[in-house]
């Protein structure tokens, strides 16, 4: 068993700012979690097909169920009344972001925090946005030349389309005028970092260097 938990995130500066000038706020925000988490035995279309397909409007389809299970796996939360500074804990056990019966050899995670006053926009929406802001021809020869001679393609094609939809959750937090709070990515594999199952880090900075991650993973062969 494999379990990969976050356990405390801090958040330095929440992106609020006071509405009226001379008047009191309460400089409160709603921020939006995105995790995005990537492993060999990720729930993923096999990509098998679009290697073997030289059909533009196929490959195009196996995409978009590609980008359909990123998006459906994600966890997606919303914590209102943030302050600058505060620290949400994950309760005494932290709580899991991904799991699976057999120990990864490798995984990527991707964790993003936004501040937004919008309401969480659903799957279908994320989807689309995803779908309609890119030029599926030139991801698609992209991912083609990317997975072609790699050992796991379809592995392969997860991060890539994660990637992709990270980008433009990005984009259109920006265009919605909802600010970045903060973005972590990391990769780890078993050999270097959780060799005998255990890994626990604490106050782990994100690229922005306005949160403050703590994880821990726990995983034992059955």
């Amino acid at each position: 068993m494999f379990y990969f938990r976050i356990n405390k995130l801090k958040i330095y500066d929440n992106r609020e700012k006071r509405k009226f000038l001379g008047i009191i706020g309460k400089d409160l925000a709603q921020v939006k979690l995105i995790s995005f988490v990537s492993t060999e035995f990720a729930d993923f279309p096999d990509f098998s097909d679009f290697i073997q397909t030289n059909d533009a409007t196929e490959k195009q389809e196996i995409i978009k169920r590609g980008v359909e299970s990123v998006i459906g796996s994600r966890i997606l939360t919303e914590i209102e009344n943030v302050k600058d500074g505060h620290q949400m804990t994950f309760g005494d056990t932290g709580f899991v972001l991904y799991q699976s019966k057999a120990i990864p050899e490798s995984f990527d995670w991707q964790f993003i925090a936004y501040e937004s006053d919008k309401n969480i926009r659903d799957t279908a929406t994320m989807v689309n946005d995803i779908l309609t802001g890119t030029d599926l021809n030139k991801f698609a020869g992209n991912l083609s030349t990317i997975i072609k001679n790699v050992p796991n393609p379809t592995f392969t094609a997860s991060i890539a389309i994660t990637n992709l939809a990270i980008n433009t959750i990005a984009q259109v937090a920006k265009k919605n005028k909802d600010d970045m709070i903060g973005i972590l990515m990391m990769s780890l594999n078993r050999r270097e970092h959780y060799l005998h199952g255990e890994r626990k880090r604490d106050d782990v900075p994100d690229l922005t260097n306005n949160m403050m991650v703590d994880y821990s993973i726990f995983a034992f062969d059955e």
